[in-house]
């Protein structure tokens, strides 16, 4: 208990505007984030390939001298120091190795500082190359701006490892090509909407992976380190650029972020519609009001936190109160195509005795996930639960065998099966 109420003061510490500068855990991803985002714009984007490397290598040499001399003073500018110098060496072989003349100068004396977080301007220079996809884009950053490694990006995807990694390996290709021998500064690109709607995108999905984290390590099913950051950036974006999608994103998060005190109790998962509805935060569910606003076009960021609104106003839900949410599912499809919203839409039809058309979507949808996608297996068990329950318990029970976070296995063992 003592652990939910520390995490819940440290959301709203961060939340309500107050400096988290100096928490005492050391916040690795985001060190890794701002490392990238500071020798991109100090050593160009023709570059990117030896800074991903270097940054490994100064968290390598930090891992080899800690137990021997403890953490440096200041880590993050010691890590940032180091991973310079390793950039330096490395374009120094690579102007001795180039047969055709030496690259562009690059300047030895440069700021050896990183005091300035640039991984929102670094989000928005990536989101605005022209030859990567937006899903190339997002994966980039995933990997670079939030340290997330290709197994851990797999695990919050509908992509494979190899997907995964040959698109990362492209977009890297693609930035060099485009900045072949040219410096540009990340401070230079100009914002446009569909760079900031990318932006968005990324931030939506951190904070998912961060928000319901399948990492074994993740005792409370949380990521707060992910969470924090996507939040922290999503605030920054709409604080520059003031965009009602990004305000609603914000609104989004607020909902989720409020019930956390109440998801997890005496170590074991509590669903929504069991929670201790006095334990959610009321101040993050007004300041998620406050930032929810109806746009001038539909967009899936305002109608998913409507909906999470919904769930968070009323306490006992009507045949009415489902139909409401079903109609407002069945608009979010004509924006947005994702599994993920279909599969929801399905678990709500399920609540209104529109079981069998739901059952229909999902074989419908099915070949669009992964083979055994959890999700998929889980809102399918729950739909057969009733007509089928030997069909349900043997899909809840092949969740489990895939699952090693403990806290979900429990959860399933002890609530879902019909146990003949």
């Amino acid at each position: 208990m003592v652990e939910q109420q520390k995490f819940a003061l440290s959301w709203k510490w961060m939340i309500m505007g107050n400096d988290f500068s100096h928490q005492k855990e050391i916040n690795y991803r985001a060190i890794y984030g701002k490392l990238f985002s500071g020798l991109l714009n100090q050593f160009g984007a023709n570059y990117v390939a030896e800074i991903e490397d270097a940054i490994q290598n100064s968290f390598l040499k930090f891992l080899k001298i800690r137990t021997q001399y403890g953490k440096p003073d200041h880590l993050e500018n010691w890590l940032f120091v180091v991973a310079r110098n390793d950039v330096l060496n490395q374009i120094k072989i690579r102007q001795k190795q180039n047969n055709f003349g030496t690259l562009e100068s690059v300047d030895e004396e440069a700021d050896i500082k990183n005091d300035k977080d640039l991984r929102l301007q670094t989000i928005v220079f990536i989101a605005s190359l022209k030859n990567v996809s937006i899903q190339a884009k997002i994966l980039f950053i995933l990997k670079n701006i939030f340290g997330l490694n290709i197994a851990e990006i797999h695990d919050s995807t509908l992509l494979s490892q190899d997907a995964i990694y040959k698109s990362i390996s492209r977009t890297l290709k693609s930035i060099q090509l485009e900045f072949n021998n040219k410096t540009k500064e990340i401070n230079s690109i100009s914002v446009n909407p569909q760079a900031v709607t990318i932006v968005e995108e990324i931030l939506y999905a951190v904070f998912n992976i961060g928000f319901d984290s399948f990492n074994e390590q993740t005792e409370n099913i949380v990521n707060e380190d992910l969470c924090l950051d996507a939040f922290s950036l999503t605030k920054l974006l709409f604080q520059q650029y003031r965009y009602d999608t990004t305000s609603n994103l914000l609104a989004l998060f607020c909902f989720h972020i409020a019930r956390l005190p109440a998801k997890i109790d005496e170590g074991k998962l509590i669903p929504f519609f069991k929670q201790n509805r006095e334990k959610w935060d009321k101040e993050l569910i007004s300041l998620g009001f406050n930032y929810l606003k109806k746009p001038a076009s539909i967009s899936k960021f305002y109608l998913e936190a409507l909906i999470i609104s919904k769930y968070i106003l009323i306490e006992q839900f009507t045949s009415n109160d489902w139909k409401d949410i079903v109609k407002l599912y069945e608009i979010m499809q004509t924006v947005s195509q994702s599994p993920i919203v279909k599969l929801n839409y399905c678990f709500c039809l399920s609540k209104i005795d529109r079981t069998e058309e739901a059952l229909k979507i999902l074989s419908e949808i099915e070949d669009e996930l992964p083979n055994e996608h959890v999700y998929f297996s889980l809102i399918k068990a729950k739909l057969l639960k009733d007509i089928k329950p030997r069909e349900a318990d043997d899909l809840f029970m092949s969740v489990v065998n895939k699952l090693d976070q403990k806290i979900r296995k429990e959860y399933l063992l002890e609530n879902e099966f019909k146990k003949f």
